[in-house]
């Protein structure tokens, strides 16, 4: 699937599945780059064991895997959206935007009571334009000095949000 929301120029971005090993390794290695790296989370913070029962999604842009989500069934009927990294270089073109939109609708098609993430703190704006809402205070979620807030995906909070930046419909 590809999203026309990338800047005008640039190629087009796809969003897909993960389908083989090397572009879950290099999934990793984007969340190693952002999480470890640039973040400064622990050495063997990434992969985790919950790798295992997610569904890992990626964007390709120019033959390469620039960005990463997985989604998980974390309880019965309830979908958590987690891990998502957009490499440095490819920030603020929309990727991130369109992989939680393409991660969201996958995650829709299962009909779940709820989807959800604990999104970074900083990032509640950018989570809210795609339609999610924050549902708790913030919080240091693996007690790293890293705040994160609780958030669910509302199709109604999207308009809403779309309004107040007073974008079209």
């Amino acid at each position: 699937m590809t999203h026309p929301e990338i800047e005008s120029g640039n190629p087009p971005a796809v969003y897909r599945e993960a389908r083989t090993i090397a572009e879950f390794v290099d999934a990793v290695r984007i969340r190693v780059n952002v999480f470890i790296v640039e973040q400064d989370c622990p050495p063997g913070w990434e992969p985790d064991d919950l790798d295992k029962e997610s569904t890992q999604y990626v964007c390709i842009r120019d033959g390469r895997i620039v960005a990463t989500g997985r989604l998980r069934e974390d309880r019965p009927r309830s979908l958590k959206i987690e891990r998502m990294a957009v490499c440095r270089e490819m920030r603020g073109m929309g990727i991130g935007e369109g992989l939680t939109r393409f991660i969201t609708e996958r995650a829709l098609e299962c009909q779940p009571e709820r989807i959800w993430m604990e999104a970074q703190a900083h990032l509640r704006m950018f989570y809210e334009r795609t339609g999610f809402h924050a549902v708790s205070d913030e919080y240091d979620l693996f007690e790293l000095g890293i705040q994160h807030v609780a958030m669910e995906y509302s199709p109604t909070f999207t308009t809403q949000a779309q309004q107040v930046a007073g974008s079209p419909r």
